[in-house]
């Protein structure tokens, strides 16, 4: 599972599904523990990770963010379309389109001073030694993660051609990690995760947050509800990318309600090539002058 989950949430809050029939088996004594599932999925995605073999693919998202109102109606409607390509050592993500239409001017110029930023920022972290994480609302499926929650094997189901493991997951009793904007609502959410049983990728995760949360983004707000499912596919040995994610929000801005509801679809994906190698060291070279 890639850090894109939990990154959505903030860009929801900027830019402002369907469910597949599965069919379902009770888990029975053959089945491993929850927890050695859960070990050989975390297992599975630090080899993902450290081995970074996202960076071997660039990808195309269409998103679209939809403003509700009380009784659920859309009264206002936002689409956006992203290019997402290995830059720096990391996977770099572009805004290419704006409500159908390409970027004007100012858009393009601003996107120009973004990737200069993240490019000056990478160096700088890299020349010290230290690890770049762009955005504070990135979360990876890892130990740090999922060591605040309680797992338990609920049963397992044919999901998209996968044989999946079904883990159910709530938050541990006691002190939880509360260091990030993000811990809140992670330490709040209950949910569910699909396993695949032939390499223990993750092909679902679907989620509800329990409890509202107060949190400052330049202003007092309060979360009072997000639900979200977000599906993954094997594209490559080893690697599970996004295909869908889909979240619905409930905010308080001071005396205002904002309800929210965001999808975001993987459309492409193309395996880094020699010819795109050269050209995102072109444009990396035309947006900053070390």
């Amino acid at each position: 599972m890639t850090r894109s989950l939990l990154s959505l949430l903030g860009s929801a809050t900027i830019l402002l599904g369907t469910t597949p029939l599965i069919q379902a088996q009770d888990s029975d004594a053959t089945d491993p523990s929850a927890k050695d599932i859960l070990a050989l999925a975390l297992e599975r995605a630090a080899v993902q990770e450290e081995e970074d073999l996202e960076l071997t693919f660039e990808y195309f998202v269409e998103s679209t963010a939809e403003r509700l109102n009380d009784e659920g109606a859309v009264t206002e409607t936002k689409t956006a379309k992203f290019h997402q390509y290995p830059l720096e050592e990391l996977l770099y993500e572009e805004l290419i389109e704006r409500d159908g239409e390409a970027l004007d001017e100012d858009a393009l110029r601003e996107q120009h001073k973004r990737k200069t930023d993240f490019i000056r920022e990478a160096r700088e972290h890299r020349a010290r030694g230290e690890t770049y994480e762009p955005n504070e609302m990135d979360i990876g499926f890892d130990r740090e993660l999922m060591d605040r929650y309680d797992t338990r094997l609920v049963r397992t189901e044919s999901l998209r051609g996968h044989d999946c493991w079904v883990l159910g997951f709530t938050p541990r009793e006691g002190k939880l990690p509360d260091r990030r904007r993000m811990d809140k609502a992670l330490n709040r959410s209950t949910g569910y995760l699909w396993i695949a049983q032939d390499d223990y990728g993750v092909v679902r995760v679907s989620f509800e947050m329990q409890e509202p949360f107060k949190y400052f983004w330049g202003l007092v707000a309060t979360l009072r509800h997000a639900t979200g499912q977000m599906d993954f596919d094997r594209i490559a040995d080893n690697l599970w990318m996004p295909t869908q994610i889909d979240l619905e929000l409930d905010l308080r801005v001071f005396f205002r309600t904002i309800r929210q509801h965001v999808r975001q679809d993987w459309v492409e994906h193309r395996p880094i090539t020699s010819q795109s190698q050269a050209t995102v060291k072109k444009s990396a070279a035309n947006a900053y002058l070390p």
